[in-house]
Order: structure tokens, then sequence, then C-alpha cells
């Protein structure tokens, strides 16, 4: 839950306009750790640095000219939505060692971390980070499961516990029971929400939540990590086409051309007596179309 004895973004703006400059300094503390919350998850630490100080610069600079309290969270956010919309937007995600991790790599973090979940919860956080899983199909696994969407926070926070107890990543949030008001976290996350307008919406709730703002941003590389793949199930190996048997080579006719009497155009018509030509066509064309099907066959088989 949030600090209800933490000052809020107005409280603090209100106090710096009346001459506060402590609470000046805790306001522009509170916005710049927001600021990196938010590059942080959309961009990846590395590639969110300058839209960061970017941002942080123009916050400095403009704050003087906003008069009331009410438009500040909207003004801010616009500020950093702006910054990483010139950055190209959510990244796709990645492998990115920071401080957190000890210049360690997340990927490999998060596969040791992955023998303490149960095979649910690895599940669970694969699909929720996975965008070709349909959400249909996400919140169906998660409602089979504990209940859509509390059962993937759940999960989440499984997996800090073991990031933390198992290779000491430094994590400040890790509460033991997950709180149901923030259940969108993780989707956040993973870019699973259903609108820019619901994402904007979450950003501006950080600010207004230090544990919250503090939870999504050191999870940051371990969430790119995921998004790129960590826990995904690779593909079983397509199994070995068998080997095609050829055929036995038609036996050569004692024949030779030169032996082969030409038939007289007596012997070539049509009689009673002996097998219509038709029928022999249709043999041969009937024979010419099977072995054309099993042509086809083993090409498409062995492609």
């Amino acid at each position: 839950m949030a600090d209800a004895s933490a000052p809020s973004p107005q409280d603090l703006f209100k106090l710096w306009q009346n001459g506060d400059t402590s609470a000046g300094q805790k306001m522009a503390q509170r916005f710049t750790d927001w600021y990196y919350a938010v590059t942080a998850v959309q961009l990846g630490e590395v590639a969110g640095r300058s839209p960061l100080e970017r941002a942080c610069g123009t916050f400095a600079q403009g704050i003087t000219t906003i008069t009331r309290s009410s438009e500040l969270v909207d003004w801010a956010h616009g500020i950093v939505a702006r910054e990483v919309r010139q950055a190209g937007g959510r990244g796709p995600g990645g492998d990115y060692p920071n401080a957190l991790t000890g210049g360690r790599s997340p990927t490999e973090l998060l596969e040791r971390a992955r023998g303490s979940l149960t095979s649910t919860q690895t599940e669970l956080l694969a699909a929720t980070f996975d965008a070709k899983v349909p959400l249909s199909d996400l919140i169906a696994l998660s409602e089979s499961h504990g209940g859509w969407p509390l059962s993937i926070l759940e999960a989440r926070y499984v997996l800090k516990r073991a990031l933390r107890d198992g290779d000491g990543v430094n994590f400040a949030v890790v509460p033991e029971s997950p709180d149901l008001d923030r259940a969108p976290m993780p989707l956040y996350e993973a870019a699973r929400m259903s609108s820019g307008d619901e994402e904007a919406f979450f950003e501006k709730w950080l600010l207004t939540d230090l544990d919250l703002c503090r939870d999504v941003a050191e999870f940051a590389a371990f969430s790119h990590a995921l998004r790129a793949g960590a826990f995904k199930v690779a593909p079983a190996a397509p199994a070995a086409a068998p080997e095609a048997t050829s055929a036995p080579a038609p036996t050569p006719s004692s024949s030779t051309p030169s032996e082969l009497r030409r038939l007289s155009a007596e012997e070539v018509r049509e009689t009673p007596e002996k097998t219509p030509m038709r029928l022999v066509l249709w043999s041969a064309v009937g024979v010419v179309l099977v072995l054309l099907v099993i042509v086809a066959f083993l090409f498409g088989y062995f492609e």
C-alpha cells in the first residue's frame, strides 16, 4: 500500500510555492524517481538514460510556469511521454545488466530463479510477457490458476523473492502477500494494457504511490528479459523425416528398338476382339496422375 504519511506531489508543490526549499527538493526527487521508472520500463536503463535526463531538465525549466497544483501531474507526464515517443516508444525487451543485478545477466538470473517457481507460475509469467499469446488466452489461464489477474501478480512476487533469496538481488519491495490493488502492475510491465490511456493512467498512479514506483523501477531489467523470452518454452525440434525408399529400377526389355516390329495400319485399328485403345490410354493417364500425387506428397513432406 502507499505510504499514507508521505505528502502527495501536489502538497509538495504547494509547499515549494510558499518558499519551502526542502519540499522543493523532495518534489524534484519524487519526479526524478518517477521518470526513471517510466523510462526504464519503456526503453531500458541504457536507452532511457538520455530521455530521462532531458525529461528532468524540461521539468526543472518549466515547473515555474505551473501555477495550479491540479495541472502538475498531467503536465509532468506529458514531458516523459513525449521523450518516450521521440525515442521510438516501448522497446521489445532484452538482456540489460545494471547495478541492481551486480552486472550479471538478468536472463541468467531468471533462469536460476525459475527452479523456485511452480510450473504453473512459470507458465503464467511466460504467457504474460509473450505478446503472441492472446489476452483472452492469458485471462483464461489466469482464471484457472487462482484468478485474473491476481495469480500473475502473485507469481511475479514469488519470482522476486527467488531472485532476492537465491542470488542476492537487493530488491526494496517484496511483499509476502500480493495487494489486489496492484494487480495491473505486471500487465503494464508486459505492455498488456488495453490502451494508451490506460497505460498513461497507470503511469500517473506510479507518481502517487512510492512503493509501487520503486517496485516497477527495480524490476525493470527483469521485465525486459521476460519480454525478450527468458521464460518461453523452446519449441520442440521437428521429428526427422523418414528416408524415402527408392523404387526398384525397372527391368529393361530384352527386345531392342531395332527388334520391335512396326505395326500395320490394320493392327492399329480398334477391333472388338482386342483391348480398346481408350482403355489403355486412360490406364496410362491414371498411372501418371498417381505418380504426380506421390511426387507432390514427397516434395511437401521434405520441405
